[in-house]
């Protein structure tokens, strides 16, 4: 039963973040609002599957774009899978995700290249749904494994569903043509 009591708070907990928050930022939004990083290169607006989950994992399908801080876009097939506990199911939702280059942090020129994301990721991830869902993922990868993903959702659909997750992520970036 105290099992269960956790879940329900945190469901409870989701809940009413996703009730404050007034939507995911703008790709264009959070170019302004990082226009001056030195990390930050851009942002990539994905739409996600939906799934179910398997106690053990589940796999998304991704369609997404990467707009650059300069305008640059480019659009991206993926998937990710995470592997950890994973119970429940999910609707199809949109991730907005932050995009950093390392290469920024040891005096490297980052890239403005709209086709840098192409590769393979991996990280960790956490989320909860219950009507409403908050979550979190921080992947690492890409182009000479200097590029980091984060995403922090926090969203109030009503419709979200059911899940809780927590574990590893791995995702695959491929440029559609």
């Amino acid at each position: 039963m105290n099992g269960i009591a956790k879940i329900a708070a945190a469901a409870i907990l989701a809940a009413t973040a996703g009730a404050c928050q007034n939507g995911q930022p703008t790709a264009q939004a959070l170019n302004k609002e990082y226009a001056k990083s030195q990390v930050y290169i851009g942002a990539l607006t994905c739409n996600v599957s939906g799934s179910t989950g398997y106690v053990f994992g589940s796999t998304k399908d991704l369609s997404c774009v990467y707009l650059t801080k300069d305008g640059a876009s480019q659009a991206y097939d993926g998937k990710i899978r995470k592997f950890g506990l994973d119970i429940g199911f999910t609707k199809a939702g949109h991730l907005v995700w932050h995009v950093y280059q390392l290469g920024g942090l040891v005096g490297d020129a980052t890239s403005a290249d709209p086709k840098v994301l192409a590769g393979n990721y991996g990280g960790e991830q956490a989320s909860i749904a219950a009507s409403s869902s908050a979550g979190g993922n921080w992947l690492y990868g890409g182009s000479n494994n200097q590029i980091v993903l984060q995403a922090t959702q926090l969203q109030d659909s009503g419709d979200a569903g059911y899940n809780l997750a927590y574990g590893i992520a791995e995702m695959g970036l491929t440029l559609k043509n």
